[in-house]
């Protein structure tokens, strides 16, 4: 199905109604995007350019469950924090 640029936009990558990925428009930004910064649609810089958007569709799907009141899980990741015995900093 085609998609009009009216409608290809970041805050159209997730359906209002369900919070899922839509997927039609996440790939016609991704892919205007590599043609925009490289002049091509090879698979690499689809690659490249998926990457920017890939947090956009995080954020927007976490925003879109606390609105509905459904959990979010989220974890933190941190190099300072309290020393427990038997956890390596190593192992990040």
């Amino acid at each position: 199905m085609a998609t009009s640029n009216a409608i290809l936009t970041v805050a159209n990558l997730t359906d209002p109604a369900t919070g899922k990925l839509n997927r039609e428009v996440y790939e016609a930004l991704v892919r205007r995007e590599a043609m925009r910064t490289f002049g091509s649609c090879a698979p690499r810089y689809i690659r490249q350019a998926s990457k920017l958007y890939r947090d956009h569709v995080a954020m927007q799907v976490t925003a879109w469950r606390q609105r509905s009141g459904l959990t979010v899980e989220t974890t933190f990741v941190s190099a300072f924090g309290i020393h427990a015995d038997g956890v390596r900093r190593s192992a990040f």
